[in-house]
């Protein structure tokens, strides 16, 4: 299934995306906030996700570029709304 894309507001220091950071606010219930920080000495971009249940991630993902890392996001995201989906067809359905 596929949902829509996730608007990213980047800010950008010497042509690099230093931070990169994305809001989802599903009707005022369900929030979902992404972050991408690149770590210059280790030149390594770290994912934090924040929301409830599944979505929060306790520690930050390591990634290689900012692409896999927004990448991972939208993967995270996508699972999300999928299973949001399913929970809201069902109670259609009964």
């Amino acid at each position: 299934m596929q949902f829509k894309d996730l608007e990213w507001k980047d800010i950008i220091s010497d042509n690099v995306v230093v931070c990169s950071h994305c809001e989802i606010n599903l009707c005022g219930w369900i929030k979902i906030e992404f972050r991408i920080n690149h770590e210059a000495e280790e030149n390594k971009h770290y994912l934090h996700a924040f929301g409830k249940g599944s979505i929060r991630r306790l520690k930050p993902e390591k990634y290689d570029s900012i692409e896999s890392a927004k990448n991972a996001a939208y993967r995270i995201y996508n699972n999300e709304m999928a299973k949001i989906k399913k929970a809201v067809d069902y109670l259609v359905a009964t």
